[in-house]
């Protein structure tokens, strides 16, 4: 009997690393996306928070090897025929993740703390729009509100923030020339001190309008940037930030809900207060959207399931999908890392 030999190449070892390594970038990407919408959601029904991480994720690869032989002609006797030896490679891969709660006093500390100036130096530093910063992370600007009242659940009336957004759309025109800084002051004994928001308007067309609402005998602006609760000589020139989670409900405010979970009272019907600001996408500047209905979107940048419903952003909505982003940066910087927290559970994916 003839013998013939063949073989095929599998991947092995480093060439699996690859594949692997980009499919859990993937899924942990958008497992943090979903989690955060999910939890806006949440907020916006009034429900209880839940934020997990993944600690850790590990592999093992398993390598198999095997032989088998097939006739290659019809025979009546083996010396008379050929036979095909077909050696085989198997292997199989059996992820484990962790995940840890993340329900400590530490994060909840760090989400109900005031954004810190440093954040927003970071952030502003970065190329993210002071528009963005400004709707999202600061609840005052001078003499200028951005409704205290919407750093916590669905209020009853819409507040009216058009002055407001007004300032922070003619700060962004003066951002994009390089005319708004956002920086630390250095002490006199090249400590770092207060943190300050520089406006140079002088010469521009934004300055007259600037100075009516703000109040500023100036075109030259300077406000001392605070955290929520903090203290300045001047009152009049300082910007106070939200909490982490006042930023979180200033976004959820914005979620479109379906009509009969409004009619049966499931979400809070805020009625608006002014024209100027006539719900709650116009409040945050149009900036963010999250859309609902009973059927999965087919064209969702991030979706989730709640409530027998759908919850997404839609793919083309690019300020919608910024702005989100710019939220999951946010959480990023306030969350400390805790200590002493066990994992809730550790699952074999292997499937």
């Amino acid at each position: 009997m003839q013998m013939v030999l063949t073989a095929c190449v599998a991947p092995r070892g480093a060439d699996t690393i690859r594949p692997s390594g980009y499919a859990y970038n993937e899924a942990i990407a958008q497992t943090k996306s979903e989690q955060l919408l999910l939890n806006l959601v949440r907020l916006k029904y009034r429900d209880a928070i839940v934020f997990m991480d993944v600690d850790g994720v590990t592999t093992q690869h398993q390598y198999g090897a095997s032989f088998s032989t097939e006739a290659l002609f019809p025979f009546r006797q083996a010396s008379n025929g050929s036979a095909l030896l077909i050696p085989g490679l198997s292997t199989s891969e059996r992820p484990t993740i962790v995940y840890k709660p993340l329900d400590s006093s530490q994060f909840a500390q760090d989400l109900l703390a005031p954004i810190s100036p440093e954040t927003i130096v970071l952030l502003a530093n970065s190329g993210w729009s002071i528009e963005r910063l400004l709707a999202c992370c600061v609840e005052r600007l001078g003499d200028l509100s951005n409704a205290p009242s919407a750093s916590g659940p669905t209020p009853e009336i819409i507040p009216n923030n058009a002055r407001f957004r007004e300032a922070s759309n003619l700060l962004r025109a003066l951002q994009i020339d390089e005319r708004v800084r956002v920086h630390p002051l250095l002490a006199e004994d090249g400590s770092t001190g207060e943190t300050v928001l520089e406006i140079d308007a002088v010469g521009r067309p934004e300055c007259p309008r600037l100075q009516v609402l703000l109040g500023a005998d100036s075109c030259a602006m300077k406000y001392t940037l605070v955290a929520k609760g903090g203290y300045t000589t001047n009152e009049e020139l300082f910007a106070q930030t939200r909490t982490g989670l006042g930023a979180l409900y200033a976004m959820s405010h914005t979620i479109e809900t379906p009509s009969d979970h409004s009619v049966s009272d499931l979400v809070t019907n805020s009625l608006a207060e002014s024209a100027a600001t006539s719900d709650w996408r116009s409040f945050m500047s149009n900036l963010f959207q999250v859309s609902s209905g009973t059927e999965e979107p087919k064209q969702a940048a991030v979706k989730v399931g709640y409530r027998d419903h759908w919850f997404w952003i839609e793919d083309n909505e690019l300020e919608s999908k910024t702005t989100f982003n710019l939220i999951l940066f946010l959480l990023a910087l306030q969350s400390a890392e805790s200590d002493g927290v066990s994992p809730l559970q550790t699952i074999d994916a292997s499937g």
